[in-house]
Order: C-alpha cells, then sequence, then structure tokens
C-alpha cells in the first residue's frame, strides 16, 4: 500500500513541476502568439457575456503603447470598431439580440492604458521610452437576447477589420457544459448547434 502511495504522490509532484514550469515558460515568453487572440462566450439565460483578447499587433499593427499621433488615431479607431460587438460579431437574426454594455482598452505587462488620465505630467517623454511590454486589446461585452435558443451560430467579421489576427481560439461556456473552436480567416463562423 505505501508503494502505491509513494508512486501516486511522486506522480502528483512530477505533474506539478511540469505544469508550474509550463507557466514560467509562458510567462517569459508572453501571454500571447501573434496572429492569435482568445475570446470567451459565456450564455446565461438571455444575457450573453464575451470577452476578447488580442495582441496589439493583431489589431493595429504594433505592441507598444502609441507614441505619434498615427499611432494613437489607429488605437483609437480600433477602439470604435472593437466597441460596435454586434457589427464585428453578428448573431442569428432570429436571437433577437442587442449589446448593453461595451468596454475596450489596451493593457500591456506594466500597466493598464484606456482610462482618461487625470494627472499632469510630460506625455511626450513618457511616449519616447521604449515599452519592453506585450502590449494587447482588451474587450468586454454584455448583449441580451430575447431568443437565446435561436443561438445556432456565431460569424466574425473580425479578422476583415483587423488585417494581422489569423486565428481567434474560442471557449464558449453554456448550460449544457463548456466547448472549445478556433475561428480563422478561412473558417470565420462558429457553429454552436448543440451547444445551447
Amino acid at each position: 500500500m505505501l508503494k502505491i502511495f509513494t508512486g501516486l504522490a511522486f506522480a502528483a509532484f512530477t505533474l506539478t513541476t511540469a505544469a508550474l514550469a509550463d507557466d514560467t515558460k509562458r510567462r517569459e515568453l508572453g501571454a500571447h502568439a501573434h496572429g492569435q487572440g482568445t475570446l470567451d462566450i459565456a450564455v446565461e439565460g438571455n444575457t450573453i457575456q464575451m470577452e476578447l483578447v488580442a495582441p496589439g499587433v493583431d489589431i493595429v499593427g504594433f505592441e507598444h503603447e502609441a507614441a505619434t499621433m498615427e499611432q494613437t488615431a489607429l488605437v483609437e479607431k480600433a477602439k470604435a470598431k472593437l466597441t460596435d460587438v454586434l457589427a464585428l460579431f453578428k448573431l442569428p437574426a432570429a436571437a433577437n439580440c442587442e449589446a448593453n454594455a461595451a468596454n475596450v482598452e489596451t493593457r500591456d505587462d506594466e500597466h493598464q492604458s484606456g482610462a482618461k488620465d487625470d494627472h499632469d505630467h510630460d506625455h511626450e517623454s513618457e511616449a519616447a521610452k521604449p515599452s519592453h511590454g506585450h502590449a494587447e486589446f482588451h474587450a468586454t461585452w454584455t448583449i441580451s437576447c430575447k431568443a437565446p435558443e435561436s443561438l445556432t451560430g456565431l460569424e466574425t467579421a473580425y479578422f476583415e477589420n483587423f488585417s494581422g489576427a489569423q486565428l481567434l481560439n474560442v471557449n464558449v461556456t453554456t448550460s449544457k457544459g463548456q466547448t472549445q473552436a478556433q475561428m480563422t480567416r478561412d473558417k470565420p463562423r462558429l457553429d454552436l448547434a448543440g451547444v445551447m
């Protein structure tokens, strides 16, 4: 009995150590891969919560904090596109959905930006500082649907709007369980039949 317990404890320790090493390696390499974003979708009753995390380079072509007026304009334009969730992610008309809330911001390893700065300091010198982080866009949306049972699919214009984006890893959670899928430029449609 002791041999079995010792063997199980060693196996658990080995798996835990491997998982921690993998997590450390992932943090050292950065939290994302260029061209790949993550879309989480949770459906509860008539409410859909969606969250998108995508590398800045996928959305605007660079990963650092905007340093020029042109880059700032690109970021603002991207935020406007990301705010309009039902133009970006098309749900079946029969589901009768409307967007209730949207929040879009940029984040990097050091701090979050996206909220307005109320304090006064030299933005020029900050913009000139190199950023070693990996900036990413983070968007969250709340959508309500009058007929959620009609959510049989989702089609995206994400790849049309953001030229650097190649892949979305999608995680869907409903009352029936969880499922994972991928959306790509060649396959911009997600089948939700059987998931709802």
